[in-house]
């Protein structure tokens, strides 16, 4: 349990300091040049903290890494992993939208905003977070929660599996610093978690993080005048009816896929 922690707290720290070296070392030459700041801090703090953790995580054996699930050629996994990563995004974003104000306070906003509007946001959202989470969060924390599990209470059960992955699942939220991400980082977690629980591959988790991110960073590309915090209704002009139903069609889309992993995944 205690490695948990401590793999959380590396992540952060690694986080954290990156983006002080940055703001320090870096920033000040670029003070007025025609740039982005807060996209070049981010950008360059990134990639900073990605090399760190995963030359740790991968180096330190916290995260072992192996190509015998790639060698299975599994195919039909990674094909619906894809699609249920399409299908979950509109009812995450519902159910995400039914929550109080209040409690979703999006305090990452502007941050966002520019980088989905930024082509080097990418490397943030679209290439360093699928990887070095999965690395860390799953990979990392979720293994050792597992084995915590499995060594602590007298075997690893499917119940006390659910445990460890809903407990990844709440670190990965919580590690996002952000009350308006947490309700959907909580649901992706869970799904991510119970993937490689059962392939004991963080394979299918960055894929599927990789489409989740890239989905947002193209949804805005599309459509340019709706902020990165906008409600779901705003992407569908207010039309309630057109988004209830593509709520629903995607909730049917979700069922068989999740069907189909569960049928397909072999616990490792």
């Amino acid at each position: 349990m205690k490695h948990a922690f401590i793999f959380v707290g590396f992540f952060l720290i690694c986080q954290a300091l990156s983006a002080l070296l940055v703001q320090f070392a870096v920033v000040p030459f670029f003070k007025g040049a025609d740039y982005d700041i807060v996209v070049l801090h981010t950008v360059l703090s990134t990639i900073l903290y990605s090399i760190v953790a995963l030359v740790t995580f991968l180096g330190a054996k916290w995260c072992p890494v192996s190509s015998n699930y790639i060698a299975s050629k599994p195919y039909g996994v990674l094909g619906w992993v894809s699609l249920l990563a399409f299908a979950i995004i509109l009812p995450s974003s519902w159910i995400q939208d039914l929550l109080p104000d209040q409690w979703m306070k999006d305090v990452l906003a502007e941050q966002f905003d520019r980088l989905l509007r930024s082509p080097e946001g990418y490397i943030v959202i679209g290439l360093s977070a699928p990887l070095v989470e999965e690395v860390v969060f799953r990979g990392a924390v979720l293994r050792k929660l597992l084995e915590w599990m499995d060594e602590s209470f007298g075997g690893l059960t499917n119940s006390k599996a659910w445990i460890a992955i809903v407990m990844s699942a709440v670190f990965f939220a919580g590690a996002h610093l952000n009350p308006a991400q947490f309700p959907h980082a909580l649901l992706i977690g869970t799904l991510l978690g119970w993937m490689y629980y059962r392939t004991g591959s963080i394979i299918p988790g960055i894929l599927y993080h990789w489409i989740n991110n890239s989905v947002a960073f193209v949804l805005t590309w599309i459509f340019p005048d709706v902020k990165s915090d906008a409600h779901l209704i705003e992407y569908f002009n207010g039309n309630q009816t057109l988004l209830y139903t593509s709520v629903v069609v995607s909730i049917i889309i979700a069922i068989p896929c999740i069907w189909q992993l569960n049928r397909m995944m072999k616990r490792s």
